[in-house]
């Protein structure tokens, strides 16, 4: 479905009509959260919440992209993949006939810092939807026959990245933003190639272990009646010997530029990247309001003047990429390929305006009703409540987030937006990423400095 500024806004008051919000307590009223740790070290988080008959689980572990090892980038990516391919006791087949017949959702994903596996179905379906989760998380065989065919996949998808530079930019850009780091890994043919189904099974046992475990659930239930059931799931699962190492901060590298070669683009992608800060970041509420005000709206500055002044996009936008170990923000737009200056040149102007000027109280004003809007829609479900409480669980975020969530944001200042547009929105503190035709943007992108040109071939070997 497709929204436009008017559905958006109905949507946003309805959100806030909805939710348990005060504004002026500027406080979320949630059920409260009751927490357990298990002897084998698993963790469980439970909010009743019986507003609809369904419940949502969350697993999570602490693996995802930062834990992939070296020469290895996809490998999380992979397990996750196929741990719902096949347990002992189920195919692929049958574990997606059982989910299907329940009328509920079972999925497994990997992200930077988690792998995470969710069950969402009605409360009345939770015996056997919980049957099914526990064997997928417990009993995952990873087989042999769907690694090839997700092998097969992943390469043929590989091959083909050259016809969309959005794709192209999309693997490009973590190599550019993080480097050698873990966050910077994607998924190339050498290391596609190197996946054995006994790396993916090292991997697994490493990461899907009950004292890596955090269990989320949210949904019409009773605590203790619920924890009961997960106990007779996972109560008898043995702690793992793990060998995890410690993972390495990222680290900030000077501006560069690299230019993507791609000689029938008709348009540009355009990525600018500086360094940003991790998710537990003193700045991470200042930042999310500056960014919303810069980029992070349909109403932004970013987005008034690049696309709605000046025409040179249909979309742009920015964000703070704020993970466990570091992260990044950044702008991503696209253009033709003939105003590849001009909006470059245009972005950074912007960049610098309200790096030297800041923001307006009005702008800050607007802005935290905006913010307070989205967050509504955002805690309206058992399955956004899971996965927000996931989210806080598994970064070591203060407990009392999501409740005190609209107070922080309410307490940001003009003062403390303008600090982080000093501190982060310096147009020369950015590296650009462009993938285009080299040889029609060389003198355009002349004042820009110098860029590194590299082959779509040289991405992915």
């Amino acid at each position: 479905m497709k929204l436009n500024t008017k559905s958006l806004l109905a949507l946003l008051m309805a959100g806030l009509a909805l939710i348990p919000l005060s504004l002026s307590a500027q406080k979320l009223n949630l059920p409260a959260v009751k927490r357990a740790q298990e002897p084998n070290g698993m963790r469980t988080v439970l909010m009743e919440y019986p507003r609809v008959p369904s419940i949502t689980l969350m697993a999570v572990f602490p693996a995802g992209k930062a834990t992939d090892p070296p020469g290895s980038a996809g490998i999380s990516e992979m397990v996750a993949t196929l741990m719902r391919r096949g347990t002992l006791s189920r195919t692929a087949n049958q574990i997606s006939e059982e989910i299907d017949f329940l009328g509920g959702t079972l999925g497994v994903d990997a992200g930077t810092d988690s792998i995470i596996v969710s069950l969402s179905l009605l409360t009345k379906d939770l015996d056997a939807g919980l049957d099914l989760f526990a064997d997928v998380i417990r009993n995952s065989q990873l087989p042999e026959d769907e690694l090839e065919r997700e092998r097969k996949l992943a390469l043929a998808g590989l091959q083909s990245i050259g016809e969309e530079p959005r794709a192209v930019a999309g693997i490009a850009t973590p190599q550019f933003s993080y480097g050698d780091h873990p966050y910077g890994g994607t998924q190339t043919l050498s290391s596609l190639s190197k996946i054995t189904r006994e790396s993916l099974l090292e991997y697994y046992k490493q990461s899907i272990a009950p004292n890596q475990m955090i269990l989320t659930a949210v949904g019409d239930f009773k605590a203790e009646a619920l924890l009961a059931k997960i106990r007779a799931k996972f109560g008898d699962w043995k702690s793992a010997d793990l060998h995890i190492n410690d993972l390495p901060k990222v680290v900030s590298k000077p501006a560069h530029n690299v230019l993507i070669d791609k000689p029938d683009a008709t348009q540009t992608q355009v990525r600018l990247v500086r360094p940003g800060i991790s998710i537990n970041h003193p700045d991470h509420f200042a930042a999310a309001v500056a960014n919303t005000i810069l980029g992070g709206g349909f109403t932004s500055r970013l987005t008034d003047e690049i696309r709605v002044n000046r025409s040179l996009t249909y979309g742009i936008g920015s964000n703070f990429q704020e993970h466990l170990l570091g992260g990044v923000f950044q702008i991503s737009t696209f253009t033709k390929v003939t105003t590849t200056k001009d909006i470059l040149k245009a972005t950074k102007d912007v960049l610098q305006k309200t790096a030297d000027q800041g923001f307006s109280e009005e702008e800050l004003r607007k802005v935290k009703g905006y913010m307070a809007g989205l967050f509504a829609i955002s805690a309206q479900t058992p399955g956004a409540l899971a996965a927000q409480l996931a989210t806080l669980e598994r970064n070591g975020l203060p407990k009392d987030y999501l409740i005190t969530y609209l107070q922080k944001i309410q307490a940001v200042t003009l003062a403390d937006v303008n600090r982080i547009a000093k501190t982060y929105f310096k147009p020369e503190s950015f590296s650009i990423l462009l993938v285009a035709p080299a040889k029609k943007i060389q003198d355009q992108i002349k004042p820009f400095g110098t860029f590194e040109i590299k082959t779509v071939e040289s991405l992915i070997k």
